[in-house]
Formats: C-alpha cells, structure tokens, sequence
C-alpha cells in the first residue's frame, strides 16, 4: 500500500501485480469513516487487477486534522473527491462509494461523465428518496432536526454503545474492539444536509450503476436501498446476511466477489490491460 498526500488529503493506493482494467477504483468512505475499514475490499480489488485508492475526506484522520470540521459541508467533500481525481488523473475510475460515501458517489457520478461505474452499498438517499434510518440513530431525521442549533457546532462521534447498535451489530464481538477505532467523528453540518435531503439528478449519471443493500443493516434499512435502486435505475443487490458493514463482516469476501463480476459484466473495456 502506497499512501499519497494530496495537500490535506491522504489517499491510498493499491497497486497489483498485473494491472488487468483500464480503469481504476475509487473508494469512498462513510460518515466518521476512513479508509481503514475498507482495507479488505482494496486488496481484493487490486488482487482482481485494479489500481485501487480509498480517499480520506478533509479532516479524517489521516488525512489532517480540520479545526472546523463541524462546518465542513457535502460541497467540501464532493471538492475533496474532485481534486482527487484530478490529481491523479483518476476521472475514468469506477466509485466505490459506502454510507454517506454513496451519496458522495451518485454526486460526483453526477457530475463527471467519464466514471466508468457507480456502485453504492448501504447509501445513504439522496433527496427524493425518503431516508428511513430509525429515528433514535445518528444522522437520522428527527436525530439531526431536534439537535441542530441545541449543539455548539461540535463533531459528532458516535458513542462505543451506539455503534454496538448500529455499525457494529453484526461484526464478531472480537473484532468490535479492533474495529471502533477505525472511526472518527464527522461533520454535525453533512448531517443536517443529509437528513434534509442532497439533491441528485438520476438522468445525468450515464454510467452504470449498482445498489447494495443488506437486510440486517439498521442504519441504511434494505427497502430504502431498494428504492434508491430504483431511483437510480440500477442493478440491485440484496444480501440476507449482512448489516452496515458488508466489507468487514463474515463473508465479506461474498460481496466483493460479486461487485467485481458486475464491472467486468458491466464496463466496457476496448482493449485488456496486462502490464507488470
């Protein structure tokens, strides 16, 4: 693993023995996220043949700290991305986008018509989309509307407790305490942004697209994931045995597997890449 510092932005690469795509992936994290927790999915891709990179959005660790996190808003992170991309000249990249990382993904995908694919697992919607995360959870709703302006525009990190409801409640117990650390504390800003509602336009993201959803995931419900699905007009995934974190979860290999036989059944590539 290679990591490159882009000004504030640190950004994995992985790079694989063969290259076998002409095109490489770009994986975007969720709310509080970086990109360790998505360490499985990047040496599996780049195992398949992939140039891999995971982005680490402003003020994720470790990327640099950022004093004003809490203000940090999607238009800075959709920035982040974009100069990502641009740095490494990456526009042609299939998104890999997580969470939140999934609306980032359907914006960028948006607005970039050379990405190859748009994958999305466990997105949060986009506004036409009705988001139906429990209302007690983070980032829900009615969570972000009653807190917003009673908080002195502090992070917010979700609590050990908290997470053993939510991200963590299908992982092993003894890989939680392994796990937690990998997340830190997001924007109270992108939260309120999300619960009102990101707009997306479906017909301007002429690549194709595929929607994960798991039926144990309490934080993005399978029905919303279903309906983004439809939203989007994209191949949907369901899976019966996973939660929030399908890339850390037992089988994750599972799901991996089938991301990469939908983009070599879904991109086209003129001409097979094979260089050392």
């Amino acid at each position: 693993m290679q990591r490159i510092k882009i000004d504030n932005l640190a950004v994995d690469k992985y790079s694989p023995d063969i290259v076998k795509h002409s095109y490489p992936l770009l994986l975007i994290h969720g709310a509080g996220g970086t990109s360790g927790y998505l360490k499985n999915y990047l040496q599996f891709f780049s195992g398949e043949g992939w140039v891999s990179y995971a982005i680490n959005l402003r003020g994720h660790h470790p990327s640099d700290r950022e004093a004003a996190l809490a203000q940090m808003t999607i238009e800075d992170y959709l920035s982040d991305i974009e100069q990502v991309m641009q740095v490494l000249e990456i526009e042609n990249c299939a998104l890999i986008g997580h969470s939140m990382g999934g609306l980032l993904a359907q914006k960028t995908a948006m607005n970039f018509t050379s990405v190859k694919a748009l994958v999305t697992i466990a997105s949060a919607p986009p506004l036409g989309v009705t988001l139906e995360i429990k209302n007690d959870l983070p980032y829900s709703g009615t969570f972000m509307k009653s807190i917003w302006g009673l908080m002195n525009l502090k992070p917010v990190k979700m609590s050990h407790l908290m997470a053993e409801k939510t991200l963590l409640n299908n992982i092993d117990k003894a890989e939680k305490e392994e796990i937690f650390p990998m997340f830190v504390a997001e924007s109270l800003m992108v939260g309120y942004q999300v619960a009102q509602g990101v707009f997306v336009d479906p017909d301007k993201i002429k690549c194709p697209k595929l929607v994960i959803g798991c039926k144990l995931d309490v934080m993005a419900p399978e029905s919303m994931e279903q309906k983004l699905a439809g939203f989007l007009k994209a191949d949907y995934i369901s899976y019966e045995q996973f939660a929030h974190l399908p890339m850390l979860e037992k089988g994750w290999k599972q799901s991996a597997s089938d991301i990469s036989q939908w983009l070599k059944n879904s991109v086209h590539e003129e001409i097979p890449v094979q260089k050392g």
